[in-house]
């Protein structure tokens, strides 16, 4: 059962407005209460996570550290391109993630001039606990639901990722 579902079967409580009623404005109204709150929710875990990390990392510095961490080492462009970002804003977090020791330049071989940024072993050591413990949380939360459910809510967010 769906929180969705719950708050349709609990007594005393509401579904998002919208839930239900059948036409597209209220289904799209529910999507974004839904998003709402997601993001918040979100936000504070991304906040918890990188002050867990270390105390002075910003949220999008551990944004970085985590593709750097499933990508591997990449140029600061390519690194910007993956966040959506401006280049001027990755290569300042970029100097500060280095100057707390999570972050290391290393030169392009191919190209002397350019450099990579790639995570440091502690970074990654941390980034790799705080990632196992959230897919921990992620299992006990979808506990109750299907596997075929928790494909299909991935298949999901796949296709709304893409738009």
């Amino acid at each position: 059962m769906t929180e969705s579902d719950r708050a349709v079967d609990s007594p005393g409580e509401s579904a998002p407005s919208g839930l239900g009623c059948g036409d597209a404005d209220g289904a799209i109204a529910a999507v974004e209460q839904e998003f709402a709150a997601m993001f918040v929710k979100l936000r504070n875990r991304m906040r918890a996570q990188s002050l867990e990390l270390h105390p002075q990392i910003q949220p999008f510095g551990y944004l970085m550290l985590g593709v750097l961490a499933r990508k591997g080492p990449l140029h600061a462009g390519a690194l910007a391109d993956e966040l959506y970002a401006d280049k001027s804003l990755v290569s300042r977090q970029a100097s500060h993630l280095e100057q707390l020791g999570m972050l290391r330049r290393e030169q392009d071989p191919a190209d002397r001039r350019a450099t990579y940024f790639a995570i440091t072993d502690e970074a990654r050591r941390g980034w790799e606990a705080i990632g196992s413990r959230t897919r921990q949380e992620l299992r006990d939360g979808f506990a109750d639901w299907s596997v075929d459910d928790v494909t299909l809510f991935a298949g999901l967010l796949r296709r709304l990722n893409e738009m």
